[in-house]
């Protein structure tokens, strides 16, 4: 492959991530702007962002242990660095799903997430080893996706 195709094909992959990331931010922007109830009482609509939240966490420390075994120089602390934000996660999600009842409960749990998606964010902006366009989507849709949980937060614990 030439120079030029795989510019080409790195550009098509970034545009459809673009995509992809966009449509991603629905489940963090639609459930407290919608008060989403369907589930009602058997899952709140908080609990639905924060379980959301939970496997973008996973996601995204899975890119960075993906990236660590593919590269050249597989580092052992970003491989245990990258079970971090799954953790956190789940642990997170038990808090805000099985204290549903406390509305106080479901909003730090919220706001857990949101400084999780941050502090995963800021780690992955901070990392040369991934592409350029990956760090760069992942502002806006770090910003976006932590001021949905913030916006539940506020209608969660309100």
């Amino acid at each position: 492959m030439s120079r030029a195709e795989a510019d080409g094909h790195q550009h098509a992959q970034a545009k459809l991530m673009t995509w992809l990331g966009a449509f991603g931010l629905i489940p963090f922007l639609a459930p407290p702007v919608l008060r989403i109830d369907w589930f009602e009482p058997t899952l709140a609509w908080s609990s639905l962002q924060i379980v959301y939240a939970a496997a973008i966490l996973s996601f995204l420390g899975g890119v960075r242990a993906a990236q660590a075994v593919f590269s050249d120089d597989c580092r052992s602390d970003t491989l245990v660095l990258a079970m971090a934000p799954p953790l956190v996660g789940w642990a997170l999600a038990a808090i805000g799903v099985m204290g549903q009842g406390e509305p106080r409960l479901a909003a730090n749990a919220l706001l857990g997430m949101t400084a999780a998606l941050a502090a995963q964010g800021v780690w992955d902006l901070t990392a040369k080893a991934l592409p350029d366009w990956y760090r760069q989507l992942r502002l806006p849709l770090t910003a976006m996706a932590c001021v949905g949980l913030v916006i539940g937060a506020a209608a969660a614990g309100g």
